[in-house]
């Protein structure tokens, strides 16, 4: 077994890919941003040390990775990639759920500016993708992946050419979680039903639970998802954890914008979207 946390040599010019991949070691580049970005990327670091550091992943989240592991594994195989870059991998010291069964078909390699358990078991770059295209490689990945990360960059659009130069063929998967207010509230009632479903076993005892839900629960969620759609079209932030608020109209449009659209799909009960494309260059 290769050492966990090996660093290879960051003095060279450039990123040797085959080396960072055998060793599964650790990268640092030097981290920038301003202070806008640092604010925001940092907001969610309790949330990552539940969820990724601790394991600790609802069951709803577990099954949408699932079904991108899925996703993954699909479009891998139509291109022909044999590794990958994960853009906003978080701080787990574990692969990602979504990957962790593609791991002996698909080396991979995960990205991320926080700086919170810098030797894992997989090899890993510590820094922006910003700070990787200019630090460079020495040869290109096969493709990249973006498991709902794309809404934290400033530069959505940029964020996807960064991309198109370190990636061969510039093939990118993104599994992104949507704000229309429809998926939301279809989001909500799955949740619910399956809880309700869960915790009550007589039809008696599902029906009152259904019926104090929509008694008591749905008028604030009504009224939420109301303020959500005004919030939306003022272009407000809906919270302080995320540069982009990205509706299925939006993120579609984003991504036929920079290349080719090949697929996207709504999970069923979830206001998730996965969506597989060919960014096109726009700079050298």
């Amino acid at each position: 077994m290769p050492k966990v946390g090996t660093e290879p040599d960051t003095n060279t010019l450039t990123i040797n890919l085959k080396n960072l991949l055998s060793t599964r070691g650790t990268v640092r580049l030097p981290n920038g941003g301003n202070n806008a970005w640092r604010r925001v990327t940092e907001a969610s670091i309790e949330e990552y040390r539940l969820h990724h550091q601790g394991e600790n992943y609802p069951d709803s989240t577990l099954a949408i990775m699932s079904m991108f592991e899925s996703f993954i594994g699909k479009w891998a195989k139509l291109w022909g990639a044999s590794n990958m870059i994960d853009v906003g991998c978080g701080i787990g010291r574990k692969l990602p759920p979504y990957v962790r069964h593609l791991s002996s078909s698909i080396a991979y390699v995960g990205l991320d500016p926080l700086e919170e358990n810098a030797e894992r078991e997989y090899a890993f770059i510590n820094g922006r993708l910003e700070d990787l295209s200019a630090k460079g490689l020495d040869q290109n990945f096969d493709m990249a992946v973006f498991a709902t990360s794309l809404d934290h960059f400033e530069d959505a659009e940029a964020a996807l050419d960064l991309v198109a130069q370190i990636v061969e063929g510039q093939k990118a998967l993104i599994w992104c979680g949507l704000h229309d207010a429809p998926l939301i509230a279809q989001n909500d009632l799955a949740i619910a039903a399956y809880n309700i479903c869960s915790k009550h076993t007589s039809v008696i005892s599902r029906v009152l639970g259904f019926t104090a839900f929509f008694a008591l629960r749905w008028p604030r969620i009504a009224w939420a998802l109301m303020r959500r759609e005004q919030n939306l079209s003022a272009g407000r932030p809906l919270d302080q954890l995320h540069f982009h608020y990205f509706t299925e109209t939006s993120l579609r449009a984003l991504l036929e914008e920079v290349g080719e659209l090949h697929e996207f799909v709504l999970c069923p009960g979830t206001n998730s979207a996965f969506a597989a494309v060919t960014i096109r260059r726009t700079s050298e």
